[in-house]
């Protein structure tokens, strides 16, 4: 698998140079035979040769051009909070303010981000917390954000020519690929926003560049070009990986394609040695594989170096972990637990606190589920009085009693005394919710959203029949003995019932109105699952004297980087898969290519305007076909040739099997992954591999219009041009292509750009499938 541009002969070039250049000989037309006629002739010639020559220049800079008009129109509007602005902008702004948070991708994309923000003067103050927020009110440079990130969108279709003229495709392939990229609506929407898709895309394209560049100088190798641009592709596979672990295709790609050529370098009819060939393989290896996971690990280095003080992503981690952090509340109040303080539960995963109040569940559900009509446990995003629970032995005795009657009145106990009351992994305890005098509990009930757990409520102090629900058992995480201790900030723990084996949990769905828009909290059959942990973050009235707090800081144990690296992959690819749960927007790999379905970025009710995500349906289903005639193409020219029938020139045949072949390797690589992946996935995934599609198409326009290869072929994309196009049926063909694509492109920009309100029948009119859905419909 590889790509390159056509190999030809110095006589076909010759020939090539002799059937482009115009003919001394012929004669001057009827009525020019002046010498003033010949002289206007002459300078025509010359004029039209030179603008030929320079054609492939003036098709990149019209490219350009044309990029940036698309990705920078109006990228002022809207003026609010887009999509995942929320998640990206917000990450920009705690690298501003050094605060620690976790994310599922990689630190580069948004570090760029975060750069961009740095140099304008951006201090971080905003936090982007949910869509439509107001950027002009907040004091958000926003603009200059955006444009920042849209010189990677603007750079996409420039790269594109650049990627098929150094393959050796003609000016007018190079400029449909770049033309039909420019004027996606999807690249377009992705390429102006506050997002990492194009940041990634765009080293994507630089390594696939870098190593067709690489490729073509395989005759050259170990020279200082071979080099260079081996390790260029290299450090842009690093790249694209530091942006999203979807760079990972890339690397798949190009590591296909080195796969190839170093088992043609080995053939021993080459007359290469093992000595060469050793060469090769251990210059490839360092430069595709040490170089991007150096680039990869720095990285993180610098993410790790820059977020330095407390923040959101904190409780992701362990207590070593969290320790290293600035103001950390671990490293600034871990204390242990007793028994008889009052004390908070504060889910790991998704930050809620356990609370319960008087409010009871609802007889039936929505479902007509019949609940216990218990007091509610639930889980709020905000702490309250509601949220402090009791923790007692579960056996009850009389010098508990005494103790706690000596606690409760204010007395001084010794501290060897309290230490016998300590809380230690595995006891087993009762847990009484502070406000209501009730003992947590759990029972055979399904719980209210989650079928197939247990219900969790509370019970009665006094009521000794059902006592065995409210026993519960602390299991500290990654506790080596029975003796380790319940701390504050420092423990993680599972709330595991002895009777019934279910542990307390929690997930981020909301509850209806009567559990007011709290998160479930209920008892899970799998209890060793991950998603179960809970820490104490405080102790009513426990805070930690200066010499504590001198003391807890001595007690730190160093953690190093590699340590922290290796922590921090582990969580992104753990959170990464447990990204399962429906999404509005969400679609399916087999509906991309076809643009079935879109994603609402951005709605204003009173200007009926919005954003929507799609790719240019005309584009995307030409690209389709496209593949299905390439594969069917191939197929055929290979059953031809097993018969002997020449049908197709051999340049030609080898520049489709070859470098049309890597493409479409490349938009399958990009794109088949995905069907195997359980997470939640989104239109935007395919991007990438919409790219590759456009380019096929213009593959195959050279290919069904070009037979010539030699004398329309680049050399590199700002190389000089013998020829532009072959016939007149060819620019016909060619702006068909490019007019229906930007007539679409235009069509839909009401919803690319969101500056433009609809009419209920405009909106109607642009649901070219009943899949489309599209807002304001009445």
């Amino acid at each position: 698998m590889s790509i390159d541009e056509p190999q030809l002969t110095r006589r076909q070039v010759k020939d090539a140079d002799k059937q482009a250049a115009p003919d001394a000989s012929a004669s001057n037309a009827p009525g020019d035979s002046s010498e003033d006629g010949k002289q206007s002739k002459h300078s025509k010639g010359a004029a039209s040769n030179w603008f030929v020559k320079n054609s492939s220049s003036y098709a990149f800079t019209l490219v350009a051009v044309l990029s940036f008009v698309t990705r920078y129109w109006k990228i002022w509007d809207p003026a609010q909070v887009v999509f995942d602005e929320v998640h990206f902008g917000k990450f920009a702004s705690y690298y501003l303010r050094r605060e620690y948070h976790f994310d599922i991708h990689p630190p580069l994309a948004k570090m760029v981000i975060a750069l961009g923000g740095w140099l304008v003067g951006y201090d971080g103050h905003f936090l982007f917390e949910k869509i439509g927020m107001d950027y002009m009110s907040n004091g958000v440079p926003y603009i200059l954000l955006r444009g920042w990130v849209a010189m990677f969108g603007f750079a996409l279709p420039p790269l594109v020519y650049m990627i098929m003229a150094e393959s050796g495709y003609s000016v007018a392939a190079s400029l449909l690929a770049g033309v039909l990229v420019t004027f996606d609506n999807a690249l377009v929407t992705q390429g102006r926003l506050i997002l990492l898709d194009n940041i990634m895309i765009f080293f994507m394209l630089a390594a696939v560049y870098s190593y067709v560049r690489f490729f073509k100088l395989r005759y050259r190798a170990f020279g200082t070009q071979w080099w260079t641009w081996l390790l260029s592709t290299g450090a842009m596979l690093g790249c694209a990986v530091s942006c999203k672990m979807v760079g990972l295709l890339t690397m798949m790609l190009i590591g296909s394609a080195v796969l190839y050529d170093l088992w043609r370098i080995i053939d021993i009819r080459r007359g290469t040695t093992m000595a060469q060939f050793t060469q090769h393989f251990m210059a490839r290896a360092f430069a595709l594989l040490a170089v991007p996971f150096a680039l990869y690990i720095s990285f993180f280095y610098v993410h790790l170096a820059v977020l330095t003080s407390s923040g959101p992503g904190d409780a992701y981690h362990t207590a070593k972990f969290q320790m290293q952090l600035l103001n950390n509340p671990m490293r600034q109040s871990s204390f242990d637990v007793h028994f008889g303080d009052e004390i908070q539960f504060r889910h790991r995963d998704t930050g809620v606190y356990m609370e319960s109040s008087a409010d009871r569940y609802p007889l039936r559900y929505a479902d007509q589920r019949v609940s216990s009509q218990g007091q509610q446990v639930t889980g709020a995003k905000k702490r309250s009085d509601n949220a402090y629970w009791r923790i007692k032995p579960a056996q009850a005795s009389d010098e508990f009693a005494q103790f706690m009657v000596r606690k409760q009145a204010g007395e001084a106990i010794p501290a060897e005394e309290t230490d016998r009351w300590a809380v230690h992994n595995l006891d087993f305890v009762q847990l009484e919710h502070v406000n209501t005098g009730m003992n947590l509990r759990t029972h055979d009930v399904a719980s209210p959203m989650t079928a197939t757990n247990m219900e969790i409520t509370t019970l009665a102090l006094n009521d000794t029949a059902k006592e065995a629900d409210t026993v519960w058992q602390i299991k500290i995480d990654h506790a080596k003995t029975n003796a380790t201790r319940l701390q504050t900030s420092a423990s993680f723990m599972r709330i595991v019932s002895q009777k019934h084996g279910v542990a307390v949990w929690t997930h981020s769905k909301a509850l209806p109105d009567w559990g007011h828009k709290h998160q479930e909290i209920n008892g899970n059959k799998k209890p060793e699952d991950k998603s179960t942990l809970w820490t104490v973050p405080r102790i009513r009235g426990r805070s930690a004297s200066a010499e504590e707090l001198d003391a807890m800081a001595k007690k730190i144990v160093k953690m190093g980087f590699l340590a922290k690296f290796a922590e921090l992959q582990g969580l992104m690819f753990r959170h990464n898969n447990a990204l399962t749960t429906v999404h509005p927007f969400q679609s399916t790999p087999l509906t991309w290519p076809f643009m079935v379905r879109g994603i609402s970025f951005w709605t204003d009710k009173d200007s009926r305007r919005q954003i929507y995500l799609m790719g240019n349906p005309v584009g995307w289903w030409i690209s389709d076909v496209a593949l299905l005639m390439y594969g069917g193409t191939m197929v055929m020219i290979a059953l031809l040739t097993r018969r002997n029938v020449e049908v197709v020139d051999g340049i030609v045949q080898r520049h489709m099997l070859r470098s049309t072949g890597f493409i479409v390797a490349a938009w399958v690589l990009h794109y088949a992954p995905f069907f195997l992946m359980g997470r939640s996935l989104f239109l935007h995934h395919y991007l990438p591999s919409s790219i590759f599609a456009y380019m096929t198409t213009a593959a195959l326009f050279q290919f069904a219009s070009i037979m010539d290869y030699p004398r329309f072929a680049l050399k590199h994309w700002h190389s000089n041009v013998r020829a532009l196009v072959p016939s007149g049926v060819s620019v016909v063909g060619f702006g068909i292509l490019v007019a229906a694509q930007v007539a679409c492109f235009l069509y839909f920009a009401p919803l690319t750009y969101g500056t433009t309100g609809l009419s209920v029948d405009e909106i109607h009119s642009r649901r070219w499938l009943s899949t489309y859905d599209l807002h304001f419909q009445t």
